[in-house]
């Protein structure tokens, strides 16, 4: 089915998973395919949520900053870009952008010189926190169907 720009997120999260459902009963190599099997889930796990970001006025790069540096102590933006995947220079742009909004800050290694951490302003905490409450119950209405064990076996896999 084509992809009609009228369709609401929800409309094409739910065709997207019907066209899976019918590749999983393909007989095909994808659907036992562990890669393509955690693409799939990432899609699928992560394509609402994403969706929804629009309400808070963040790009995906810019949730992806604000999810990593909450709770953390300032990280080195190499450290960041890998945590975040995204590639350096991309990651260097969207810091680059979230510090002129305020959002982030930079500041000295003060055990290397050599390096700068980010950190997340009081603004940048205040913009995070609506944002990571909805991805936890997010997180929450996805793991809902599976015990407490298997919630733990899950994330301990994917670790």
């Amino acid at each position: 089915m084509p992809k009609l720009r009228s369709e609401a997120p929800s409309d094409r999260a739910r065709h997207a998973a019907a066209r899976a459902l019918r590749v999983e009963k393909s007989g095909s190599f994808a659907e036992s395919y562990l890669s393509y099997l955690l693409t799939r889930a990432s899609h699928t796990v992560a394509g609402g949520f994403h969706a929804k970001l629009r309400t808070w006025q963040l790009s995906v790069p810019e949730y992806r900053v604000l999810f990593c540096l909450a709770g953390a102590d300032g990280l080195g933006v190499g450290d960041l870009a890998a945590m975040a995947i995204m590639a350096q220079p991309r990651m260097t742009k969207v810091l680059d952008r979230m510090e002129r909004q305020g959002l982030i800050g930079r500041h000295p290694d003060e055990s290397d010189r050599r390096r700068v951490l980010i950190h997340l302003t009081a603004s940048g905490r205040a913009r995070a926190a609506p944002v990571l409450r909805a991805a936890k119950a997010h997180e929450a209405r996805l793991l809902a169907p599976f015990t407490a064990e298997e919630r733990a076996v899950i994330k301990r896999a994917l670790d």
